[in-house]
């Protein structure tokens, strides 16, 4: 007991070292680490240039973009690489590519801990979240982050989906909605593929207590979205409680084969 509660306080004390460093130290660029101004863009006006926004014409369900596909067809169709979601999932959007300048902001998010990213991603996020709204419901959605494990959310010391949620809500997106809880177990989803990837997260989400009586459209939120399969348990768990449209939001999305393979490219190398 006294080994966890030692390592408890240096957990904390590393936080609190750290939170000192960042106030010490000048604001820098996430991409080329050049001096940024402390309430400017956390990405220089350079980096900022260089994000990798994805291609249209994009799936009308998933935002996979189609390339020749659809102009071969001479229409916008579903891409067929979400076929497999269930009709709960209406639809899902994301600002970026996940490679590049924009892995590495989520990347300095996610485990660098830099929270302050979350508003400046989040407004990223904004315009195709409120194109969505309208899409899934009447009335603004429930913005749901998707959850960490108790021992994540500890080891982290924060929720990164959390913070992205929070920040859309302070945008006007909709209201926060954190509604669900994650099971401990299931394996890591960085550098999965697609069935492990279902695998890992079928069954870990559940309900909490005391779900609003307003239940008709939901928002999951998450910072990148790769098969979606953690999408996909999230709104089935949202269903159970009654939820009759949900859509989710990302700031970036890996590309997917369109010949059947699997393998999502832009993995992220921490």
């Amino acid at each position: 007991m006294r080994s966890v509660a030692s390592a408890g306080r240096l957990r904390l004390a590393g936080r609190a070292a750290a939170a000192a460093f960042d106030a010490l130290v000048p604001a820098a660029c996430v991409g080329c680490r050049r001096g940024v101004a402390p309430d400017g863009p956390p990405l220089c006006a350079l980096c900022r240039s260089r994000l990798p926004r994805l291609a249209s014409p994009r799936c009308p369900r998933c935002a996979q973009p189609l390339g020749n596909i659809a102009q071969a067809a001479g229409e916008i169709v579903p891409c067929g690489t979400c076929e497999e979601w269930p009709d709960i999932l209406v639809a899902a959007d994301a600002a970026f590519v996940f490679e590049g300048l924009a892995a590495r902001t989520v990347h300095a998010l996610k485990y660098d801990r830099w929270r302050a990213l979350a508003p400046w991603m989040a407004a990223r996020m904004a315009p195709g979240a409120e194109a969505m709204a309208s899409r899934i419901g009447e009335g603004d959605p429930w913005l749901v982050p998707v959850p960490l494990t108790p021992a994540r959310q500890r080891e982290r010391g924060f929720n990164q989906a959390a913070e992205l949620a929070r920040a859309l809500a302070d945008r006007g997106v909709g209201s926060l909605g954190p509604f669900l809880d994650r099971r401990p177990g299931g394996g890591r989803q960085a550098g999965v593929r697609g069935a492990l990837r279902r695998a890992n997260v079928q069954g870990r989400f559940r309900l909490r207590a005391g779900l609003p009586d307003e239940r008709r459209c939901a928002m999951i939120v998450d910072d990148v979205l790769t098969t979606g399969a953690t999408a996909i348990a999230c709104a089935e768990t949202l269903a159970e409680a009654g939820f009759r449209s949900v859509a989710t939001v990302s700031f970036a999305r890996t590309l997917r084969p369109l010949d059947g393979d699997e393998s999502p490219t832009g993995a992220l190398r921490p």
